[in-house]
């Protein structure tokens, strides 16, 4: 690689605003998908429709610069949550204002989108002069507000088996507020489901088993369940998100069924097969006597940790260096990401980094319009080096 990779920053900036200017909420991906895939051709490539589910497409696209060396693929995903009530403008119209962007989803993640097409764009368009051999690809999922549909679809296709990927979630990295993930926490959802047996409530001694009564028992009980801590990431957590039992119409009848779900944060070396043994020994440690049934629903995500000495991190390293002119901070993170199915599960060296913003989830998220060119390049820059590299 040779020089400096110019970003088409008009084009840039044009794309974002057209994508913030779609509806994207999920379930309702297509009209983005569809938009991405008219870019994708626009650079002479015939993109990669992956239906998920009906109407839920991913966008695939790939460049080979040569079919020997490695495979990078550049992601990020396409939906955006319902916009807040408190918005002052319309969300789905993009406002620019004191070096922000304003809009539904501008930096959760359609500025991130942005900048891996401008990146995907440059490189394309200076493939003879980068150097570059290999093979270079594009990944736009569905639903990662939801359960990860798209991001789980992904790995089994060819883009799963990718060498390394940078993911251009809202990580900048440049201060310890706004760090870089280096590790992330996963997540498991128990479904614990209390069988008892029932009675006359009036004399419930008289062989009933209260299944609502045994459920309070565990849950008075989560403080002593076994959680692991991490050197990033501390302890995992653990909380009852709901509990449901009892008559539907007022009876006087003991409850033989009750329901409690309870999420929990889990740390690297965690894995869903010992939480529930977790769970289990918990259980059967307060004798109670009613039967449990454990299960362990979607969503579930995989912990994951990224070894800072692999050698795509520190070429990202080098480049971020360069261009941004700080180091990056890197620094674990208590939430959920669509790294961690492609690290914690499809095991692909996985950076997540994108623009700078805030208020996502919120009314009135932005953008911060000088953060957008230098991520690009920094992304076209990273994947040239590391495509150049074939030993």
């Amino acid at each position: 690689m040779t020089g400096l990779i110019e970003i088409d920053c008009e084009y840039l900036l044009e794309i974002l605003k057209r994508m913030i200017s779609i509806d994207s909420v999920l379930p309702h991906e297509q009209k983005l998908a569809s938009y991405i895939a008219e870019e994708i051709r626009a650079l002479g490539l015939e993109p990669e429709w992956h239906e998920t589910a009906p109407d839920r497409p991913n966008v695939y696209a790939s460049a080979d610069f040569g079919s020997d060396g490695k495979f990078l693929v550049f992601s990020g995903h396409s939906d955006t949550v319902p916009p807040a009530s408190d918005w002052q403008s319309d969300p789905f119209t993009p406002v620019m204002s004191n070096g922000r962007m304003y809009g539904l989803g501008a930096i959760n993640m359609k500025a991130g989108l942005a900048c891996m097409l401008a990146a995907f764009k440059a490189l394309i368009n200076n493939r003879k002069s980068t150097g570059i051999s290999g093979r270079l690809g594009l990944a736009v999922t569905v639903d990662q507000e939801g359960c990860s549909l798209g991001a789980k679809a992904l790995l089994k296709t060819e883009y799963g088996r990718c060498n390394a990927m940078l993911h251009a979630e809202h990580f900048f990295g440049s201060s310890e507020n706004d760090y870089l993930p280096s590790a992330v926490t996963g997540k498991v959802l128990y479904r614990l489901i209390v069988k008892g047996k029932a009675a006359h409530a009036f004399r419930p001694h008289l062989g009933g088993i209260n299944a609502v009564d045994e459920a309070a028992q565990i849950i008075t009980s989560l403080d002593k369940l076994k959680i692991r801590e991490h050197a990033f990431l501390g302890r995992g957590t653990v909380c009852v998100l709901k509990i449901e039992g009892g008559y539907k119409e007022y009876a006087i009848v003991v409850p033989e069924l009750c329901e409690v779900i309870i999420t929990r944060l889990t740390v690297p070396g965690e894995t869903v097969e010992t939480t529930v043994k977790d769970m289990r020994e918990l259980i059967d440690s307060l004798n109670l006597k009613s039967h449990v049934v454990i299960e362990t629903p979607p969503p579930c995500y995989e912990p994951f940790f990224l070894d800072e000495n692999l050698p795509v991190v520190n070429l990202f390293k080098d480049t971020y260096r360069k261009i941004i002119g700080v180091d990056p901070i890197f620094a674990g993170h208590r939430g959920i990401v669509d790294a961690n199915v492609f690290a914690g599960e499809g095991n692909i060296p996985t950076i997540v980094f994108g623009p700078r913003g805030a208020r996502h989830h919120m009314a009135g998220e932005y953008v911060e319009l000088s953060t957008l060119e230098p991520v690009a390049r920094v992304y076209a820059e990273t994947a040239a080096g590391f495509l150049s590299d074939n030993k």
